[in-house]
């Protein structure tokens, strides 16, 4: 959250979609309901999952980034059992566009889940 202000929303989620932590910027309101966001990050667990599948063929999947109109939501890998999903706000309802965009966000957190301390 503190690596980007549009950075909306921040969650730390099982394989299954199951909520493990979560980190809200308090003045940005949420546009799904509790039940809203657990649905979606169910949805996109088990699309997650079907990725891993592929992985022996193509590799192992980085990130993935699903944009639309009021948001753009991002997951990571966070190990081989956890997802990071990482909610910005579009072009139209970002707060500072003087912050990174969305290339530098993917690029600072895939440094912060390198554990590299000289990338972050």
């Amino acid at each position: 959250m503190d690596s980007d202000p549009n950075i909306r929303h921040s969650i730390i989620a099982d394989i299954e979609g199951n909520i493990l932590a979560t980190n809200h910027r308090p003045e940005v309101a949420n546009y799904l309901s509790p039940e809203e966001t657990e649905a979606s990050l169910k949805r996109a667990a088990t699309v997650w999952k079907g990725r891993n599948e592929l992985s022996p063929k193509i590799g192992k999947g980085l990130y993935a980034i699903a944009a639309f109109e009021k948001i753009t939501r991002m997951t990571f890998p966070l190990g081989e059992d956890n997802l990071i999903f990482v909610s910005l706000g579009s072009d139209q309802v970002r707060t500072d566009l003087h912050g990174g965009g969305q290339k530098q966000i993917v690029e600072h957190i895939l440094n912060i889940l390198s554990r590299d301390p000289t990338l972050a």
